[in-house]
């Protein structure tokens, strides 16, 4: 059965709706901290443009990067083994043919994350859930790699879940060119307008929107694309009565949508992006304070006697005024600025020493001095008893959110690129766990 985009667009108005009360707070932390990231209705993903404008002080986006990066190399570090597979059986985990078959499972699902450029997208999704405390990412098969993991910004997806709280709709924007359509759909499934206006403009953008949803009309002996448990529809947004451009599905939910916390029935999560807002706020404040008070202190205004308005060239740094003796009083500073520098000083480190503390910086340095060996034991014992107390429940729903459901794509895809050993036969029948043996596990 083809999908009703009328249906689909009705659903995606009201994400629309009850997505809107999240913008304001996401724009101000794309602003105030992270300016390279979201994209919002309205702006051009594809268009270069001053982002950093109403940014004096970087240190939310530095401290961002700091705790990506120590999610990156503490959950899921490319340079490490960071999960092993097993049947949840000792007995049957120690069995030398199944030992051997699921360390060669791990050794080639950890060789093609790293050669699909997985790590790179995990890292862009950890720094998006640090400043947003959402992020979403598609992934899929490629051709020649296997595994693509495709992320998306905050402000081009709209998410739904499922009465668990498990996110299972996924609606996105995305821009493409007429061309760019012909290439992705084919001439056959674009409209007559997109073919004219492939051979007059052939770089004219129009907006797509790509639906993943639960497909509940689907004959479930079949396992064509069209019965798949989840549907995948693109169509050209304000085309609603065209056919769609493609129409497809998943076995399984392809987006992984990590939260860092949620509160009640809310389907976007709070990070600390959230949280240093406001001390991120008024950083930029006191860099603005005291940029003025030292315009003030090393250029203050001058009064002078009026038949001296035709030497004000004069008074510069290194100028010469020609002044009687009467009037050398009369050549000073308009008023005295008292307030001392040292003061705006020591509030900006206050402010960056809060921002440091909402994303936890001190935890990722002392990992990063731990894992070089600057330590003592006494020292990482207390780091191990610090990180259980402040990211545990954190990292459970990274662990839920993320890595399960991209390790668990990531083994069907190598399924059907036939990259997975056959299996022994005592394993038939058997279901897969995973354990994670990162660092922050």
């Amino acid at each position: 059965m083809s999908a009703d985009l009328k249906h689909l667009s009705q659903i995606f108005a009201g994400l629309k709706k009850e997505r809107g009360g999240w913008e304001n707070l996401w724009r101000d932390i794309r602003d105030y901290e992270v300016p390279d990231l979201g994209c919002f209705e309205g702006e051009a993903p594809h268009d270069g443009g001053k982002r950093y404008q109403r940014l004096y002080d970087a240190e939310a986006a530095e401290a961002a990067d700091i705790m990506a990066a120590g999610l990156l190399s503490g959950l899921s570090s490319p340079s490490r083994p960071w999960l092993r597979l097993t049947t949840m059986d000792p007995d049957l985990d120690e069995s030398p043919d199944v030992k051997q078959w699921l360390a060669d499972i791990q050794q080639a699902m950890l060789m093609q994350f790293a050669k699909s450029e997985t790590y790179n997208s995990l890292h862009r999704s950890y720094l998006e859930l640090t400043a947003f405390g959402t992020a979403c990412s598609i992934i899929q098969r490629h051709p020649e790699n296997v595994i693509d993991m495709l992320n998306l910004t905050v402000g081009e997806y709209w998410l739904a879940c499922d009465p668990y709280g498990r996110v299972d709709t996924l609606f996105r924007r995305l821009s493409m060119t007429v061309k760019q359509m012909v290439q992705r759909f084919g001439m056959d499934s674009v409209s007559n307008d997109v073919r004219k206006c492939l051979r007059d403009n052939p770089f004219e953008r129009r907006n797509i929107i790509h639906a993943i949803v639960p497909r509940v009309d689907r004959d479930i002996m079949k396992a064509d694309k069209l019965n798949k448990p989840f549907a995948s529809v693109y169509w050209e947004e304000g085309r609603e009565n065209d056919p769609a451009l493609e129409e497809s599905g998943f076995d399984e939910f392809p987006a992984l949508c990590p939260r860092w916390l949620i509160t009640g029935s809310s389907v976007y999560g709070r990070g600390p992006g959230a949280k240093a807002l406001s001390a991120s706020k008024s950083l930029q404040r006191l860099h603005n304070r005291l940029a003025t008070l030292t315009d003030y202190l090393t250029n203050p205004p001058v009064q002078y006697p009026t038949k001296h308005r035709a030497f004000l060239d004069m008074y510069r740094p290194g100028g010469r005024i020609p002044v009687d003796p009467s009037d050398n009083e009369a050549i000073r500073t308009a008023w005295e600025v008292r307030t001392d520098p040292a003061l705006i000083d020591a509030l900006i480190e206050r402010r960056r020493q809060e921002i440091q503390r909402y994303f936890k910086v001190n935890i990722f340095q002392m990992i990063a001095a731990s894992q070089d060996g600057q330590r003592t034991a006494t020292e990482i014992e207390a780091l191990n008893q610090e990180k259980i107390m402040v990211m545990g429940p954190i990292l459970e729903r990274l662990h839920t959110e993320l890595l399960d459901p991209l390790v668990s794509n990531a083994f069907a895809l190598m399924v059907k690129a036939n990259k997975i050993p056959p299996a022994p036969e005592s394993m038939y029948g058997k279901e897969l766990s995973i354990e994670y043996i990162s660092v922050l596990a």
